[in-house]
């Protein structure tokens, strides 16, 4: 039995990429008496990814699997592979936990692929899941996902940062403008107050400093500190001084304001067409 009364949980992991080894290193690091075997044609690249800690099973193919049975089944793997991986291991799932990290494919087809299969989630992580500073966000499959499936969830993506549940389906599509896509436009940020760093003289390597500290420690603040972003702006803004000669051109109406919605906006929007194609 694990720490919080629950017996020991094996867990399948399909495709143990740079997301697969990210959530099962997690995992292993936080959750007592798990088991995770992953499976990956590239067993080597899987290896080298997976944290040196990390006690995890890595076998080439499904074949490996043999008739072991399992918990839950986590499917890392690209889209358009989705359906044929869970296909090809059902009978090593009877009755499993199944959760797809895959963009873009619903539920419904999740369903279709393997009939059989009712406790279904959909759950989108982010890239900070590399450094265990991940936002997912999740959805379960109505009243068949149980309270103790939906605590699994939690544990499991938990363990590379935070987690929330969404009402609806179609919001994952509008959260991946935010969460999912989101780690672009901090890092785009970034580059391009470097590179405003260098115009102002600094060397390449200098204002790659400036502009990677400045970020992460304002985020370590940001995580730290229980003021608001809008508190924290406030915080550092003097009346008349340097911050808010840079605020009134970034925060000018037609600048980070309208940009930002739109960015996201179009973001949702390319989530949404994508998972209507994948429909």
């Amino acid at each position: 039995m694990t720490a919080t009364g629950h017996p020991r949980l094996y867990v399948l992991m399909i495709g143990c990429g740079n997301m697969g080894a990210a959530i099962a290193s997690g995992a292993v690091a936080h959750i007592p008496l798990i088991d995770i075997t992953a499976v990956d044609p590239d067993v080597d690249r899987a290896r080298q990814l997976l944290s040196q800690q990390a006690s995890i099973n890595v076998v080439e193919n499904f074949e490996s699997l043999n008739d072991r049975h399992f918990d839950v089944c986590i499917v890392s793997v690209k889209p358009q592979h989705v359906e044929a991986a869970l296909q090809a291991v059902r009978t090593n799932l009877p009755n499993a936990l199944v959760i797809s990290i895959a963009a873009g494919i619903p539920l419904a087809r999740l369903q279709a692929a393997v009939p059989g299969q009712r406790r279904l989630v959909r759950v989108m992580p982010n890239l900070p899941a590399l450094a265990a500073s991940a936002m997912s966000v999740g959805f379960a499959n109505g009243d068949d996902v149980s309270e103790r499936d939906r605590e699994i969830v939690e544990e499991l993506f938990g363990a590379i940062g935070q987690f929330c549940w969404l009402a609806t389906e179609s919001e994952i599509d509008l959260a991946t403008g935010v969460t999912g896509s989101g780690p672009g436009y901090v890092f785009a940020f970034t580059e391009h107050l470097q590179n405003a760093a260098e115009r102002m003289g600094f060397s390449k390597e200098l204002a790659a400093k400036f502009a990677r500290q400045t970020v992460i420690g304002a985020a370590r603040l940001l995580e730290q500190d229980p003021r608001t972003a809008h508190d924290l702006k406030v915080a550092v803004t003097s009346p008349g001084g340097t911050t808010a000669a840079g605020l009134a051109v970034l925060q000018a109406p037609s600048a980070l304001p309208s940009l930002l919605i739109d960015t996201t906006m179009a973001a949702a929007n390319r989530a949404d067409e994508l998972a209507k194609v994948q429909q």
